[in-house]
């Protein structure tokens, strides 16, 4: 009998998982870089809480893992980190405000598998609660720019998209578009990048929405834009003159038909995307989630990144090191024994040693070490242990030198070089 990973989820074999460890690691080090601070929940959590993002209710049971444990609790697995995170900040309200978290988790989500989405991924999210301040959109929309420059994507190659809700809903209210179909249009809306604007024309006309809407959305400046109420726009222009004062503008695209998060987003929405790939991420301002978990009105805005997307957009450019940065090579038993002890005072040091484990001659060694990308060698044999030495090779330059066992510390200088 041969067994396969369960429908919609992936292995990560040691390559794949240093390299996708590779990619929270920087998001890591950026979102620290701003004062974010690690915050970790549950995977499982009461399908009630689940159930109230968005209004969803019962309907999401389709969309998620849902089930009962042995108490007939009815619970089910996270789909995003935000509604934990909102569960969180509404049962302490002594959290210091702004609160400034991230997270990096596995999430879950009962879609159909296709090409680049999976029912188990990987996200990264980085959230501030409690400022209403557009500094702090702005400090969202800066890290998700410094994230993507620091896996090393080109200026010419991702853009960060962005939208206002507030400024969507008062072009559709101006386009004649009724309040109770405005969810309705903005769907369609959504939807123009995959159907193409006859596709979202056809769309509107069968639910009977005005398509006046679209050609509001195409003008170039918006400050042409026919408005009833200009504050929502008053506010985009601010947030893109912050970023423009910055000289991050050049990343930042202003897309009026961005109409991502309806039932859930309250102001500024994002998107991340790069050439020939579905989004890499996503956010935007949410600030009625805390109060709908019975906490007090908390103003948030966040953004998440999806790990996997990050993966398979950034493909053979990235190259972690090895775990390793020594393979110790004994040969005979009785430098075995003696490796042992060698290989604990080396990691001590803080240079990661691997040893070998196979009994294999040192051909075959050297060339493990060199497959699984380890730069250097240390070998033990009868002449080093009667030197009391170790014999170096650098694999990459060929190189061979010794370093006495009493003076290992410069073993650390010449493997960290």
């Amino acid at each position: 009998m041969s067994f396969k990973t369960v429908r919609g989820m992936q292995d990560f074999l040691p390559e794949r998982a240093a390299k996708k460890k590779w990619i929270e690691d920087t998001c890591r080090r950026v979102f620290e870089s701003y004062g974010f601070r690690p915050f970790e929940t549950p995977i499982v959590e009461e399908f009630e809480l689940l159930a109230k993002k968005g209004g969803a209710g019962e309907a999401i049971k389709e969309e998620i893992y849902y089930f009962k444990d042995k108490s007939k609790r009815e619970l089910g697995l996270r789909f995003d980190l935000t509604v934990p995170l909102g569960r969180v900040v509404a049962s302490n309200p002594q959290l210091p405000r702004p609160f400034k978290r991230y997270a990096i988790g596995r999430v879950y989500r009962y879609d159909r598998p296709q090409a680049k989405r999976w029912r188990e991924f990987t996200q990264a999210d980085f959230d501030i609660l409690g400022s209403d301040s557009p500094l702090a959109d702005f400090e969202i929309l800066s890290v998700a720019i410094d994230v993507m420059r620091a896996l090393g994507f080109r200026e010419s190659e991702f853009k960060v998209k962005i939208n206002s809700r507030p400024l969507l809903q008062e072009i559709a209210i101006c386009c004649g578009v009724e309040n109770k179909k405005i969810v309705d249009c903005f769907r369609c809306i959504d939807k123009l990048d995959k159907i193409g604007k006859k596709g979202v024309e056809k769309e509107l006309k069968q639910k009977g929405i005005k398509t006046q809407i679209l050609g509001q959305l195409s003008v170039k400046n918006p400050e042409n834009l026919k408005l009833k109420n200009p504050s929502p726009l008053k506010e985009i222009m601010g947030l893109l003159r912050l970023l423009k004062k910055s000289k991050l503008d050049r990343f930042v695209e202003l897309d009026l038909s961005l109409a991502r998060g309806l039932e859930y987003y309250t102001g500024m929405v994002a998107e991340v995307t790069v050439a020939n790939s579905p989004s890499v991420g996503g956010g935007g301002r949410y600030d009625k989630l805390i109060e709908s978990y019975g906490g007090k009105p908390t103003p948030a805005v966040g953004c998440s990144f999806g790990v996997e997307r990050l993966l398979d957009s950034l493909g053979g450019r990235i190259k972690p090191k090895a775990s390793a940065a020594l393979f110790l090579i004994p040969v005979g038993d009785r430098a075995v024994e003696e490796a042992i002890g060698i290989a604990s005072k080396i990691r001590v040091l803080g240079v990661n040693c691997e040893m070998d484990l196979m009994n294999r001659g040192i051909g075959k060694n050297i060339q493990y070490a060199d497959k699984m990308g380890i730069p250097f060698v240390a070998i033990l044999g009868e002449t080093e242990l009667k030197e009391r030495a170790l014999t170096i090779k650098d694999l990459k330059s060929g190189k061979q030198q010794k370093v006495k066992l009493a003076d290992l510390a410069k073993l650390k200088k010449l493997v960290e070089k």
